[in-house]
């Protein structure tokens, strides 16, 4: 006799051997003792979790000889011949290749006829979602209003192909991914039952693999089977499935603290030297990632499925992880996995993207930088509000110029300070009026520009010379309005009709009255009721 494999010997015979699924189970028992049963079932899920084993073990249910409210006997002809696919009453058809309307046509002919040895004619129709629009319709009349002798039973991975004229007819049952405790269960009793000694860690590993199929854990099984012998080991499972062990990913994510290039790239040629497929290292860093992720929460290492060692070495390498960290690498790899596909050189690609993830800087907390900004330290202001500014600001025109001019401002400070003294003119009071104007109209061109030339005021109109002068502690905008003092030029021109060339100071005996245009400011008023804190000198 040919040899018959883990998945067909070991099919269960009764709902009480269908695994995982008791929701239906039960439902379909209590049925039969309540002698309630519908005319058409529809049975979804994913692969490899019982839907067309159950939709047998029905149609044994409903024509089995020896009355036992719903459990099947497995003694009597017709259960006999049912499990061995004999029956001339229980018709199992493949809805991917009878997918026609021909087939159907030929289906409601078959349905007039009464059981020949059985009580139903039962039709179990398989991926029933591959029927076309025109099968589904031809089959609707019949579905709705079958003969007394007639049951329906369709199988299918994706109930949202299938149409709501159909879904209508048919009660329907989802069938649900097995759990890894009840694929363990399952593979320790068969694996009992064949004399074969399989590790525990083995066992999690092929229900990881499997991904809630108890089929292709069986199939899983028999590999390994195959492969081992008898005693099926850790090692030689990670070696025949051509798994990356756990190791390999911790050893990545302590080279990514470290910023270690040179521990990533001998870890990468480690991947590529053994075979691994690149697909099967981003998938599982994203999935490792995510497991630190879950491991640094509260109690994260009980929402783990997997084994207690590995559940504590998470548990101790999450410790000094930043969450946020943690959260945009999972982001960059998941960009990953999914471009990979679309590469001409998916291995410069991978290490390139490996290493520009070792150089992501750590995740700032905007609650502390605004803490920071509240307290009044005068240097983290600065090195905060330069590093922000700094992305919006172009490069400046000339470097001469700029030096120029900021020679021409260091040398005279003197010079400066006496003349913001002076008594204004007639044109410098148009100017200061229409100030604000100036500084709307600069707002076009940038909010961070106007907002730093709001704090300076015209002091001195010397001809086409305009000097703005602002308090000494906010140097760091002068240096930030230099670089774009053609735009400001600019934005007088259109206000003032007037070309004027502007030049930026710091002046000292101006702080009453700096102070006063600051309060009454809006952009300042509006920082106030936001952020909140006060203006100090």
């Amino acid at each position: 006799m040919s040899y018959q494999v883990l998945a067909r010997k070991y099919r269960p015979e009764k709902f009480q051997d269908v695994l995982g699924q008791e929701h239906v189970t039960k439902t379909l028992l209590n049925a039969f003792e309540r002698d309630r049963i519908a005319h058409a079932y529809l049975f979804s899920g994913p692969r490899g979790v019982g839907k067309t084993t159950t939709a047998r073990i029905l149609a044994k249910a409903l024509n089995c000889l020896n009355e036992s409210n719903g459990s099947s006997c497995n003694d009597c002809q017709n259960c006999d011949e049912i499990a061995s696919s004999r029956s001339m009453d229980v018709l199992e058809i493949d809805g991917a290749s009878n997918r026609g309307i021909d087939e159907i046509r030929n289906l409601r002919e078959l349905v007039k006829y009464a059981p020949i040895n059985a009580k139903f004619k039962v039709f179990i129709i398989d991926e029933v979602h591959m029927l076309t629009q025109a099968a589904f319709n031809a089959l609707l009349k019949t579905l709705e209003e079958p003969p007394p002798h007639v049951k329906f039973i369709f199988a299918t991975t994706e109930p949202n192909k299938v149409l709501p004229t159909i879904l209508s007819r048919c009660q329907r049952h989802d069938f649900h991914r097995m759990s890894l405790e009840t694929i363990e269960k399952g593979l320790r009793t068969i694996i009992e039952m064949e004399e074969i000694k399989i590790e525990d860690t083995v066992l999690h590993l092929i229900g990881n693999m499997a991904d809630g199929s108890m089929r292709d854990a069986l199939s899983l099984t028999d590999q390994l089977i195959a492969f081992c012998g008898d005693s099926v080991t850790l090692k030689a499972a990670t070696e025949m499935l051509g798994i990356i062990p756990n190791d390999l990913f911790f050893s990545i994510t302590d080279a990514l603290k470290t910023k270690d290039h040179s521990a990533l790239l001998v870890q990468l040629s480690e991947v590529h030297a053994k075979g691994f497929a690149l697909t099967d290292l981003i998938g599982g860093l994203n999935r490792h990632l995510l497991n630190l992720l879950i491991a640094s929460g509260e109690k994260g290492d009980q929402l783990l499925d997997m084994t207690d060692d590995l559940k504590q070495r998470y548990s101790e390498e999450s410790k000094g992880l930043n969450p946020r960290d943690l959260i945009r690498q999972i982001d960059h790899v998941t960009v990953m996995e999914s471009q990979l596909k679309y590469v001409q050189q998916p291995k410069i690609y991978v290490e390139a993207m490996i290493l520009k993830l070792a150089e992501m800087d750590a995740s700032v907390n905007i609650a502390d930088i605004l803490k920071k900004l509240s307290s009044g330290n005068t240097e983290t202001n600065y090195t905060e509000e330069q590093k922000a500014t700094e992305i919006f600001q172009p490069e400046p025109q000339s470097t001469v110029k700029e030096k120029s001019s900021t020679a021409a401002s260091e040398t005279a400070p003197e010079k400066k300070e006496a003349k913001s003294s002076v008594e204004n003119s007639p044109q410098l009071e148009k100017v200061i009026k229409r100030w604000e104007e100036v500084v709307t109209k600069v707002s076009e061109n940038g909010t961070s520009i106007s907002t730093f030339l709001s704090h300076g005021k015209p002091i001195e109109l010397s001809g086409k010379s305009l000097t703005i002068g602002f308090p000494k502690k906010y140097k760091f905008q002068l240096e930030v309005l230099k670089k774009n003092v053609r735009r400001i030029e600019t934005s007088i021109m259109k206000v003032l009709d007037q070309e004027m060339r502007v030049e930026f100071v710091l002046v000292q005996n101006e702080k009453a009255s700096f102070n006063k245009t600051e309060e009454t400011h809006p952009v300042t008023q509006r920082m106030l009721e936001l952020f909140g804190g006060e203006i100090l000198d």
